[in-house]
């Protein structure tokens, strides 16, 4: 009977929780931001690669990006069986699209200062950028590459910028290495910026990173009242 009153109670403790998750923000109910959401299409393309443990997550800004931007592509993938999936191969053809990948490189074009000709020679007129944006931990994402030839290969887009991830539990690289909602949200801006593209009519895409702040201030307030309701 002991087993049984675990196991019944258990049930009940995974009921309630899940009635106090939200499966559409992937979000625990007190951190839903489903009421915050501005939904907008972007001109460009993106197209999220998005790790397992990054969907699973409670944290991370796949999610943030997913729920705001109509158009985005999504694939949860490691980067293996990558090359052989039908929709991402259809993305790599489309004729309207060039697709290109945003990570860092010795050779990736800088959006930030790149000459334009550089860049009409990478997008021809008629055609619009189609950004592949890995998404999990930097460690995670290099190995995602090594496991997709076809997404390795692409022409690596990159920026730079002054400004520092606002991620404040989680630990960058090096400074002007952002989450990826903050380098999509740049990109935007930039291509706007440069004359390549053109900004949501409302700049619906701040809102995102007001989203991401707001995830973020919740979690450490998370985390100061965990520790000290554990003093």
């Amino acid at each position: 009977m002991a087993f049984n009153g675990i196991a019944i109670t258990t049930s009940l403790v995974i009921s309630g929780l899940m009635r106090k998750f939200c499966w559409t923000c992937h979000r625990p109910a007190a951190a839903c931001f489903c009421g915050q959401v501005l939904e907008f299409e972007s001109s460009a393309g993106f197209a999220l690669i998005v790790h397992p443990h990054e969907v699973r997550s409670t944290v991370g800004t796949a999610w943030i990006m997913r729920r705001s931007i109509s158009n985005i592509k999504w694939f949860r993938s490691k980067g293996i069986g990558l090359d052989e999936d039908p929709e991402f191969l259809s993305l790599l053809g489309a004729p309207d699209a060039v697709p290109l990948l945003l990570f860092p490189g010795p050779q990736a074009f800088n959006l930030s200062h790149g000459r334009t000709e550089e860049w009409q020679s990478l997008v021809p007129a008629g055609r619009r950028p189609l950004f592949f944006v890995v998404d999990g931990t930097w460690t995670e994402a290099r190995a995602m590459l090594r496991k997709s030839r076809l997404l390795s290969a692409l022409p690596r887009v990159s920026f730079e910028t002054p400004r520092l991830s606002e991620y404040g539990f989680k630990k960058q690289p090096h400074p002007g290495c952002l989450s990826s909602v903050e380098g999509v949200h740049l990109v935007i801006e930039l291509l706007a910026q440069r004359g390549w593209g053109t900004l949501p009519a409302l700049r619906e895409h701040d809102r995102m990173i007001g989203i991401f702040r707001n995830m973020v201030r919740h979690q450490l307030q998370q985390v100061v009242t965990t520790f000290w309701s554990c003093r």
